[in-house]
């Protein structure tokens, strides 16, 4: 990506080169053939198009359990955690039903799992990385303090489940 000097006289394409604006600047590109059509038939992407279709079907879980979540813990993160989680659940064959059950015990009205709020550090000149302290968030949301894994997703027989299914499960319907 190349910044173009000046002001050109358009943006768009011209040949192989593109001339585009960001951020007040102006830059130039090659021209790629990649386009949405290609993406969706190819079969180059077909993984890429059946993590979509998976992804679909998660957002549409998270957004169920999501709405009745109280509305003061509702956070734009906790709706993106609940897609990862639909997510995970979808690639190990649960069924829909499943996780919507197993989604509201963990994050339905009563048993919402403390989100921190939304932290901004202020990161000190030159510094690349924030220093974390124990006990206090991070920008993940997680303490410096390494916590095992019953502490940080609930109870143990979320991991024994998943242990147990995946030994079921030969092939994967996702992966094929």
């Amino acid at each position: 990506m190349a910044r173009f000097d000046g002001i050109p006289a358009f943006t768009g394409s011209i040949g192989p080169v593109c001339i585009y604006q960001m951020h007040g600047r102006y830059f130039m590109r090659t021209r790629s053939n990649l386009t949405g059509e290609r993406v969706k038939t190819d079969p180059a992407f077909r993984k890429t198009m059946q993590y979509a279709g998976l992804l679909s079907r998660a957002s549409k879980i998270a957004s169920i359990v999501y709405g009745e979540v109280n509305p003061d813990k509702k956070q734009h993160t906790l709706y993106r955690k609940l897609t990862g989680e639909a997510m995970c659940w979808l690639r190990y064959q649960w069924a829909e039903g499943e996780i919507i059950d197993f989604l509201r015990q963990q994050y339905g009205q009563s048993g919402v799992i403390e989100v921190y709020p939304k932290v901004s550090l202020n990161r000190p000149y030159g510094r690349q990385t924030p220093i974390l302290q124990p006990g206090k968030p991070s920008l993940g949301g997680c303490s410096a303090k390494k916590e095992p894994f019953k502490t940080l997703f609930g109870k143990q027989e979320y991991q024994l489940r998943r242990r147990a299914v995946n030994k079921l499960i030969i092939d994967y319907e996702w992966a094929t």
